[in-house]
């Protein structure tokens, strides 16, 4: 009975634990909205990450666990910029940030229709 009791307990550690850690996940949804006419790539880099390329309509999900600001850097023909993705004060109560890269910069939006410009390109 004791045995019984004791492994029903640590049940109820361990799903509860579980339920915090998965609460405590921020997705980072990453879109290239770039004009259907661009021929140069959107370069990435994303976190301690190494460079990729998005294509045009293509998604980048990230999954953050910690709370801290993610950083991602970004370079599309002559324009490049250095962002915040995750920003822990700005993003820490919503469960995706999402970004759509477009021709005149960086929207963000926590439910992917409702955007805001927070981010532009820069050139030399």
């Amino acid at each position: 009975m004791v045995h019984s009791h004791l492994l029903l307990i640590t049940f109820f550690q361990l799903l509860l634990l579980s339920t915090s850690l998965a609460r405590s996940q921020t997705f980072v949804d990453l879109r290239n909205d770039l004009p259907n006419n661009t021929k140069a790539q959107l370069n990435l880099r994303c976190g301690k990450g190494s460079d990729f390329y998005l294509k045009l309509g293509d998604h980048l999900n990230n999954s953050l666990t910690l709370d801290q600001d993610f950083v991602c850097n970004a370079a599309w023909s002559r324009w490049f910029t250095t962002w915040d993705a995750y920003h822990a004060e700005r993003d820490k109560d919503h469960h995706i940030v999402y970004w759509s890269v477009r021709k005149d910069g960086f929207y963000h939006s926590w439910d992917g229709s409702k955007w805001n410009l927070l981010e532009g390109w820069h050139t030399e």
